[in-house]
């Protein structure tokens, strides 16, 4: 596990095996798999965008998906 999704790891660094949030390294698989997928879906929507389409939909499950990867904010 190696983590970087929050202000509480030490010394700015990322956690290492256990988050100091109380994450589990299953937790941090998973978002790290949701940020991933998520950039993917911002370079179709920004395609979308470019040819004339709203994705109004899309760019609101982005920012909540994102935000829902967050500790501590």
């Amino acid at each position: 596990m190696f983590c970087e999704q929050c202000e509480q790891t030490a010394s700015g660094q990322g956690c290492h095996q256990w988050g100091a949030c109380g994450k589990s390294p299953e937790v941090n698989a998973l978002q790290d798999l949701l940020i991933y997928c998520l950039r993917g879906l911002s370079q179709v929507a920004l395609k979308a965008r470019e040819l004339g389409q709203t994705t109004h939909d899309v760019d609101v499950f982005t920012c909540e998906a994102l935000f829902a990867t967050m500790t501590n904010v």
